[in-house]
């Protein structure tokens, strides 16, 4: 790899992440005069100049009794201390607590859907590909397009009306003691295992068939290539053409697609969270919206920006790796 190429990529990074920084401080607070001011309590029995004081104490509390750039110069100094700041919600929790506490259920659905996707997507876009025009082919260009037109939720009101009211397989809805009794027993885990089953599979459906068809059209690419003719000449083994010529060679579209992927790992489903009633990020941001906590919207959107260009860079440095001839604004 060119050390100009990574060193370019990381500067490149960083700068993105400073712009998306001030975009995700300043875009809340715009038309806003005064933040805190839905968090004031009645002003009931209280005078003027002590509702006043209290007004003024919870402007202090979050930080919005200075300038709007001292704000910012604040919140910054915070960001590298690791504080995305306090929540409005009652008891004031930290922004990060928020965020750990949900984070983990998130990760059990988006990993588990994306190592699945992978395994079986890779699997099955493979055996199309060297079934081209075939019933295996077929299938999957069919599905690809059912797919399309299928969103997602109505795969996951599918699957929990038939899989979960009708046959009782897996839980329709998520257990609302899961997460407090969680403890690391295998009691604890199965019961995990088994309340992300639906959620998972309303996921996984789409992840296979988009790595699938990925896969495929990859693989196709490379079939007629010399490097493929010539190990078919020399009587090689059609899994060691498939698997160590071709799918190796294969490998620069479904990197970028494992990078995406990687990228909305910690966003979570908004949707299919709501559908199965499933504490993650995204019914954590849900909430943060709805009650217009702007300390919470602007902590997920950080983590999310920030995790996604992380993804992204990660991804551009190993594109590199497979394809040495990968460069940005250098000579060869």
């Amino acid at each position: 790899m060119k050390k100009s190429y990574a060193i370019k990529r990381v500067l490149y990074s960083v700068f993105v992440f400073v712009i998306v920084m001030a975009l995700n401080f300043f875009i809340p607070r715009i038309g806003v005069a005064d933040p805190a001011e839905r968090y004031y309590p009645p002003q009931g029995n209280m005078t003027d100049a002590q509702y006043e004081i209290i007004k003024q104490l919870t402007r202090e509390q979050y930080g919005f009794d200075v300038s709007t750039p001292q704000q910012f110069l604040n919140y910054v100094g915070g960001l590298f201390q690791g504080d995305l700041g306090t929540s409005f919600r009652s008891g004031s929790p930290g922004v990060m607590e928020l965020i750990v506490d949900r984070l983990p259920w998130t990760l059990v659905l988006s990993v588990s859907t994306m190592l699945l996707g992978l395994i079986f997507g890779i699997m099955i876009g493979v055996i199309a590909a060297m079934k081209r025009g075939r019933w295996q082919d077929t299938t999957l260009l069919n599905a690809s397009t059912i797919m399309i037109a299928l969103p997602g939720f109505f795969i996951a009101l599918l699957l929990s009306f038939f899989l979960g009211f009708e046959l009782e397989i897996f839980p329709a809805y998520t257990d609302p003691n899961m997460v407090s009794d969680f403890g690391w027993n295998m009691t604890a885990i199965l019961r995990v295992i088994e309340n992300a089953a639906l959620p998972v599979l309303s996921m996984m459906v789409g992840s296979i068939v988009g790595y699938a068809q990925g896969t495929r059209n990859a693989v196709i690419a490379v079939t007629n290539e010399d490097f493929i003719l010539t190990a078919k000449a020399k009587g090689l083994r059609n899994t060691t053409i498939r698997y160590k010529h071709t799918l190796r060679n294969a490998m620069l579209p479904i990197v970028t697609s494992i990078g995406m992927s990687i990228s909305g790992l910690i966003g979570g489903q908004v949707v299919i969270e709501q559908i199965f009633n499933w504490n993650g990020m995204g019914t954590l941001f849900l909430e943060a919206n709805n009650m217009n906590d702007y300390p919470l919207m602007m902590g997920i959107m950080l983590l999310l920006s920030g995790f996604t260009i992380l993804a992204i860079l990660i991804t551009d440095l190993i594109y590199v790796l497979l394809d040495p001839r990968v460069t940005v604004g250098d000579r060869r």
